[in-house]
């Protein structure tokens, strides 16, 4: 039986055994055929068309590796979600790329190869690293080197084009500056921001809910921890775009009303909500404020400064105990005669004077600490490690009105003006271009 059992096993086991082979190498060729299909699939995917721009195709490939870009540029993780807010206004920008190096192609205005490599060399060295080392970290995101070429290169024949062909129909009179001036002077003293934008244009009223949407996805994306400036660089249609969308130092009255009422509500570290405008929508940032034309460190004071000094050996109830009794006495210093009477004879104490010195030679404590004094006023007491000082201001020369130069206003009054002519050209274009969206 044993033998009976073998003779009959060895023949069965290798036909069971060439059969398994012929199986597993059936599987393998339908896997090797499912993941070349899958492979074929994606490929063809990524070559299918997004977007047709009068003569020119955008592929779904040049617009998966410009939202690679852009994710990279704003520090986001390029998810399932984040890819479907960025999707559409990222086909927009390309879309109007297209239009842009359209109508300079068509008017003899190229960017060149060195222009190109110089703007990615200075990209690379922002970025603390070499174009080589550039290259690899987009490679390392499945980014081509190649994508970045072809922004630059719509971006530098754009501008180039504008600077031809737009900046010459603009003329700033010698009466609006003044009137600029004017203007300014009035506004002296109260708070200027620095506002840094986004905007993103409408050209049919029928688009106000859709780019709305891509407004609020863009705001989303800046409070999940995005950079503004970045998300600007890559999105916002206004000529601030190339310099992260900083307007600058914005006085009240500068901007249109509807963006200057929301403005007054910003703080710094702020970002509006999204603020519909005549010609869009924009996302405001503040980053900062100061007083319009005045600079407080420049104001020049004189003082008297009590020190009282805390001897090395001394522990911290020392301190404190001198901090008390200056503060106890600041009600009834009300002169710099009567912080010198205050100071005599008290232990470890001495009063000094100083003139005419400027508050930003001062300690950092001590401008901290006399901001908005006047003369007869004295600070609290200013903690200094081994001493504790107080301040006494005896008279105080506040800075002068300093307004931009004529020719500083000339550049901004251009350049207000020649946004307007770009965002019209743009709008034009888009008007008269036959586009064709496909996804």
């Amino acid at each position: 039986m044993p033998d009976r059992f073998m003779f009959l096993d060895i023949p069965t086991r290798a036909w069971l055994g060439c059969g398994r082979t012929f199986l597993a190498i059936a599987v393998l060729i339908v896997c090797a055929f499912t993941i070349s299909t899958a492979q074929a699939q994606s490929q063809n995917n990524l070559m299918r068309i997004a977007a047709v721009v009068n003569d020119d195709i955008i592929s779904v490939l040049d617009l998966e590796q410009r939202l690679r870009l852009a994710a990279l540029s704003s520090n986001l993780n390029l998810d399932a979600q984040t890819r479907q807010r960025l999707m559409p206004q990222v086909l927009r920008s390309l879309i109007d790329e297209r239009l842009q190096l359209q109508e300079a192609t068509a008017n003899s205005v190229t960017a060149t190869d060195q222009e190109i490599e110089t703007e990615i060399g200075n990209l690379a060295q922002r970025n603390n690293m070499n174009a080589n080392q550039l290259a690899g970290l987009l490679a390392s995101r499945g980014i081509d080197i190649q994508t970045l070429r072809n922004q630059y290169n719509a971006q530098i024949a754009w501008a180039k084009y504008v600077g031809r062909r737009l900046m010459r129909q603009i003329d700033v009179g010698e009466e609006e500056i003044d009137e600029e001036l004017a203007r300014l002077t009035a506004v002296a003293d109260q708070p200027q921001k620095r506002v840094y934008e986004i905007f993103l244009g409408i050209d049919n009223p029928d688009e106000a809910n859709e780019i709305r949407s891509n407004a609020e996805r863009l705001l989303n994306q800046i409070r999940n921890g995005a950079d503004f400036s970045s998300l600007a660089r890559s999105f916002s249609q206004s000529g601030t775009a190339s310099s992260g969308g900083d307007l600058g130092w914005i006085a009240p009255g500068q901007l249109p009303d509807e963006l200057d009422s929301a403005l007054q509500s910003l703080s710094p570290g702020m970002v509006s909500a999204p603020i519909r405008s005549i010609t869009g929508f924009y996302l405001l940032y503040v980053t900062d404020s100061q007083t319009i034309g005045r600079d407080p460190g420049q104001a020049k004071v004189d003082l008297f400064q009590l020190i009282q000094r805390i001897p090395q050996d001394s522990g911290s109830a020392t301190k404190s105990d001198a901090m008390a009794a200056l503060t106890a006495a600041k009600a009834s210093i009300t002169s710099c005669d009567a912080l010198k009477s205050f100071g005599q004879g008290r232990p470890e104490t001495s009063v000094a004077a100083a003139e005419d010195i400027a508050i930003s030679e001062l300690p950092a404590a001590t401008q901290k600490a006399i901001d908005g004094l006047q003369p007869g006023q004295t600070s609290d007491p200013i903690d200094m490690g081994r001493a504790v000082v107080m301040v006494t201001i005896c008279d105080r020369q506040d800075a002068g009105l300093t307004l931009p130069s004529r020719e500083q206003l000339n550049a901004r009054l251009t350049n207000e003006r020649l946004e307007l002519l770009v965002r019209r050209k743009l709008r034009d274009l888009r008007r008269e271009a036959f586009i064709d969206i496909r996804l």
